[in-house]
């Protein structure tokens, strides 16, 4: 089901993904759901890895942007450049608008991580961050988990949307 299908009123845990097609532009369906999160009329909550990894790709995207890194594995190049690191700012910019438009921080709990993050991987074999992401959507019991990550598709635990409209440009 696309985005556009979420029901007014939804608790939606959002994927990193999604919220990197919005930024880019890629998808029309997840600006308008971050446009409905603005307008309260579904709830979006982002889990403490989404923030982290958001916080990480968008950093490494605004140093590709301003020329500072080059050819592969950006953030080993960038780790080694404190300097550039501490000169940007858009990155950070664009995590505070998150907080501004309305999405929720959820931090991540032990249980998440070493009870059900594991039981969901060795029944789905999912990545860790995705298996987290489930466990908190579960235990949050959110009404959607938005994701554009196809094996999460598979999950039964919950009803899972993702953008049908992304035109993949790119990505960090």
């Amino acid at each position: 089901m696309n985005l556009d299908d979420i029901p007014s009123g939804s608790l939606c845990v959002v994927d990193t993904n999604v919220l990197l097609y919005a930024e880019q532009g890629t998808s029309l369906q997840a600006q308008r759901l971050l446009r409905r999160i603005e307008k309260r009329e579904v709830l979006g909550v982002m889990p403490q890895p989404v923030w982290q990894e958001l916080m990480h790709k968008l950093m490494l995207a605004e140093a590709l942007m301003l020329g500072h890194l080059s050819g592969g594995n950006p953030a080993r190049q960038l780790a080694g450049k404190p300097d550039v690191i501490k000169r940007l700012t858009l990155y950070k910019d664009k995590m505070r608008a998150l907080v501004t438009l309305g999405m929720a921080f959820e931090p991540c709990t032990r249980i998440d991580l070493v009870d059900k993050a594991v039981a969901i991987q060795e029944r789905h074999g999912l990545l860790t961050n995705d298996s987290v992401i489930v466990a908190m959507a579960l235990r949050l019991e959110a009404d959607v988990l938005v994701s554009a990550d196809k094996q999460l598709q598979g999950i039964k635990e919950v009803q899972v949307y993702g953008p049908s409209d992304v035109k993949l440009r790119f990505t960090v």
